[in-house]
């Protein structure tokens, strides 16, 4: 009788050093091939000799890095001068009433489009006060 099972090609990593410490350009190299899709966390632990807890953990490091840049990004660094902040705060006064408008337009035409509903088409959509609670 023939042996039945197949046997699958063992991929073997590039790297035979497994624990050696990588640099941060490669590392960083590594994490952009992964992030834009060209390699799994798998395939580039194979192919670069990775244990994968170690790039799990440097994906993860990587990514609280960028959270708090991002979170530095927008603190003030200097004191603004009165009329750049008075410029400014203009300026996000208009831009935030403008969203207010939009906001209330949006409501009024949602409340418009369930009265329609519930008087020309016939559906229940707001829920009636005092529910009805069940009796065991």
């Amino acid at each position: 009788m023939e042996n039945t099972k197949k046997q699958t090609k063992k991929l073997d990593a590039k790297s035979k050093a497994p624990y050696q410490r990588r640099s941060e350009f490669e590392m960083v190299k590594i994490s952009s091939e992964i992030q834009s899709g060209l390699l799994s966390i798998r395939s580039a632990c194979l192919k670069y000799g990775l244990c994968r807890n170690t790039l799990k953990l440097y994906l993860t490091k990587q990514a609280i890095r960028t959270l708090v840049q991002d979170e530095t990004m927008y603190l003030p660094t200097a004191p603004m001068k009165p009329e750049l902040k008075e410029s400014t705060v203009k300026r996000e006064i208009q831009k935030l009433t403008k969203e207010l408008e939009y906001a209330k337009l949006k409501i009024l035409s949602l409340e418009t489009m369930i009265k329609v509903a519930e008087e020309d088409l016939h559906i229940k959509i707001r829920k009636k006060r005092g529910t009805k609670q069940l009796k065991d």
